[in-house]
């Protein structure tokens, strides 16, 4: 399963819920003193939570009453950290050239004596095929029309004796 991260502010909150005490009474206080708006911002990241499977708010007299915290939830930080980690090691990073057994990578470093660059200089150094080694068939069929067009007119005078013989 892929690690969705969370929106700044449903983060902020489900720190706030996990590092309180009684995370029902936190809840409330922030509802009681909430504006219509917030009132709604709220709702819609507990819903956002809920949904994410971290965190399920019972309710009561449209206050919660009770919050049930999954171990995701509790383990958020960790998985964060480690997906964090885990995409600074994707970098790509844009190769500009390779000689001489080297690799000049586009920030500028460069990479000597090693397997990659061997082997990149290898792949490049590949002999270049001749014409006739990339197409044979090509070949081979001009070489019979120029064969054929020598045959006739070294035959040329043979054939008109024999057109006029026949007439």
């Amino acid at each position: 399963m892929e690690f969705k991260k969370l929106p700044s502010n449903s983060k902020k909150l489900l720190d706030e819920i996990l590092q309180a005490d009684n995370s029902v009474q936190m809840l409330c206080e922030r509802f009681e003193s909430a504006s219509r708006k917030e009132d709604e911002e709220l709702r819609g990241i507990l819903k956002e939570l809920r949904e994410e499977g971290l965190v399920n708010v019972s309710w009561a007299s449209n206050k919660p009453y009770c919050v049930n915290i999954s171990n995701s939830a509790r383990t958020y930080n960790e998985r964060l950290a480690e997906y964090e980690a885990m995409m600074h090691e994707k970098v790509i990073y844009n190769i500009d050239t390779v000689n001489n057994n080297s690799v000049n990578i586009g920030d500028g470093n460069k990479i000597s004596n090693s397997k990659i660059a061997n082997a990149i200089t290898n792949d490049s150094s590949e002999e270049k095929k001749s014409f006739f080694e990339k197409h044979p068939v090509v070949c081979s069929f001009l070489i019979s029309l120029a064969a054929g067009v020598v045959l006739l007119f070294s035959f040329w005078s043979e054939i008109v004796k024999w057109i006029e013989g026949v007439f």
